[in-house]
């Protein structure tokens, strides 16, 4: 019997994370080979968090609006 299969991404993703402060920490995310070659700004370890979950978010299911706000 095998073991039961993990939820989650199947690809690898290179993220690269900036850091310009660190108390609080501070700086850029960026995913390499997206078309967004802007960097993600973000103050703090939940900001950290926040972008590195927006970026590698699953989509919404179907006909779900997965924005934060309305």
């Amino acid at each position: 019997m095998s073991a039961p299969r993990r939820r989650g991404h199947d690809v690898r993703v290179e993220i690269l994370i900036a850091f310009d402060a660190t108390d609080p920490p501070a700086g850029r995310v960026r995913v390499p080979g997206r078309d967004e070659h802007e960097d993600t700004r973000f103050t703090g370890w939940l900001g950290l968090l926040r972008v590195l979950s927006e970026l590698m978010g699953s989509p919404a299911p179907e006909g779900r609006n997965h924005e934060l706000h309305p």
